[in-house]
């Protein structure tokens, strides 16, 4: 080996000791909790493709968002600083970078890598300013639904490396299909539509996609017959079926009538609801003609069909997320790719109660461990360290600082993560927390330095406080018990002092009319 080279080396390598990779894959597992991978200790679901992957790298055991909202948690990542000094809240949110940040992508860019992202949500489109940095930006939702399946991903992603497996590159790719709405792409027909007696129709309203529904209506009276195939137990008196922001199309001179089913008023549209069938009797006084009925679909499921329908989501994403490695391995890409695969925030899946007292799924309302930890694994193919776990908290800010690192390069002009460590350190570390209107319910602010965790409330004057050490399941607020503890009292004024500071330059966020029909779609507002 020629000096000349042993010098580059040297200066190329982030800590001296190894050399930098040729490429980085950034993928984010949207809405997936640690717990539901195998590699994490848990038995929620069978993740072999992850648990290969966390064989080969670092294992992260205390990984957190800071802020379980899909858009400003990616910011974060990118661009290595909080929410609140992004300015960025919710999404829907069009974020504006000051001039003076650089991306992760860009500062790749900028060093003569191919970037790319494929993102699987709507909320992370080119439009919410994301895409900085990128040379492209896959963000094609599908015409039905504002999310698209790893499957659509991959057949973006595989031949963009074909095409580009002898540049170097940075490329982030982004699934979501642990993401409400709990359907796999496996999943069957849950409603089957009669017209005149006979089936006309089958499809799956649990996929949350806009429905297109054609009858050939006769001249008189036509009846059709909306039947839901999933069972409804006898003792529930609620609804099953809602055929969410409903149109009939064509439908001049028509007379319609909803013989079963009930037809609710809403803001955001008309909703036909049902529990076991809906029934609509039209009155047709002219020709033959074609109407046409649209909705966006939905199933009210019960709490262990939701956990149910989420374990097969992350299944299949898992071996999805085989099909890439598969095709990283052919390539000869794995050798010298670093990938990291991290969650941008968790999901609640009924463990606590929400606002409404039921069940809460979901995560953006609440800053409790569930919805805040992520997983987080790291492989690097040239890396000297041996492949283990660290149970150091770590959050998704650090990410940007590390790749930094590891590629030789100076730090971002302005970011507030550190570098990962490859081993756990026994010191503290404050970790903020913070999710805000509209989407959430209130702005709320945490804080975390273990073994404890606070949660601040403003709107109700309500402080939350949890021993992370001994009940990692936060069931029990302990605030009334160790408020006076000193190390207790100080997280405490550090968090109030933040959220005061951030309340007082915060400005409300507004949303387009698009963003809204989107969230709405999405589950996120109601």
């Amino acid at each position: 080996m020629s000096l000349l080279l042993v010098a580059f080396l040297a200066v190329s390598c982030g800590d001296g000791s190894s050399p930098p990779p040729q490429n980085v894959l950034v993928i984010t597992l949207d809405t997936l909790r640690a717990d539901f991978i195998g590699a994490y200790g848990e038995s929620n679901a069978q993740t072999p493709q992850i648990d290969s992957f966390a064989a080969q790298g670092t294992l992260y055991t205390s990984a957190f968002s800071p802020i379980p909202i899909t858009l400003p948690a990616h910011a974060s990542l990118f661009y290595s600083l909080p929410p609140h000094r992004l300015r960025t809240y919710n999404n829907g949110q069009v974020f504006h970078p000051d001039a003076s940040w650089v991306s992760l992508a860009e500062a790749f860019r900028r060093h003569g890598a191919k970037t790319a992202a494929f993102v699987s949500l709507g909320v992370l489109k080119a439009r919410f300013n994301l895409d900085d940095g990128f040379d492209f930006y896959w963000d094609e939702t599908h015409p039905r639904r504002w999310y698209r399946t790893a499957r659509e991903v991959n057949d973006q992603v595989l031949p963009w490396l074909e095409n580009n497996q002898s540049d170097r590159f940075f490329l982030w790719v982004h699934y979501s299909d642990p993401h409400d709405p709990y359907a796999p792409p496996s999943l069957g027909p849950d409603l089957r539509i009669h017209f005149q007696g006979e089936v006309l129709h089958e499809v799956c309203a649990q996929k949350r996609e806009i429905l297109e529904l054609e009858f050939d209506l006769e001249p008189g009276l036509n009846r059709i017959l909306i039947e839901s195939l999933q069972p409804f137990p006898v003792a529930r008196n609620d609804f099953r079926v809602s055929l969410n922001d409903i149109l009939f199309l064509n439908s001049e001179e028509l007379e319609i009538e909803i013989l079963e089913g009930t037809m609710l008023e809403r803001k955001s549209g008309r909703i036909l609801a049902f529990r076991d069938q809906a029934v609509l009797s039209i009155q047709n006084p002219g020709p033959a003609r074609r109407l046409v009925i649209t909705a966006q679909g939905n199933i009210n499921l019960f709490p262990s069909e939701q956990a149910l329908g989420y374990r097969r989501e992350v299944e299949y994403l898992d071996s999805e997320l085989g099909r890439l490695k598969d095709r990283l391995e052919s390539l000869g890409l794995l050798e010298q790719t670093l990938v990291i695969l991290v969650g941008d925030h968790g999901e609640g899946l009924g463990e606590h109660l929400g606002e409404n007292r039921d069940a809460y799924f979901g995560h953006i309302h609440y800053l409790r461990n569930i919805y805040l930890k992520v997983p987080l694994i790291l492989v690097d193919p040239l890396a000297d360290s041996v492949p283990g776990r660290v149970h150091s908290p770590v959050s998704l800010q650090d990410i940007a600082p590390t790749l930094m690192a590891k590629m030789g390069w100076d730090p971002l002009p302005a970011h507030s993560g550190i570098i990962l460590p490859e081993q756990t350190r026994s010191e503290s570390r404050f970790l903020f927390q913070e999710t805000y209107r509209p989407e959430a319910s209130e702005d709320r602010f945490g804080g975390l330095r273990e073994p404890w965790h606070v949660i601040f409330t403003p709107a109700l004057d309500e402080i939350q406080l949890y021993h992370f050490g001994k009940n990692r399941a936060e069931t029990q607020n302990v605030y009334p018990m160790f408020q006076e503890e000193k190390e207790v009292r100080e997280l405490i004024s550090d968090v109030l002092r933040r959220a005061q500071e951030i309340r007082r330059s915060k400005k409300e966020v507004s949303l387009d009319p698009e963003s809204l029909e989107m969230l709405r779609s999405l589950g996120y507002i109601k």
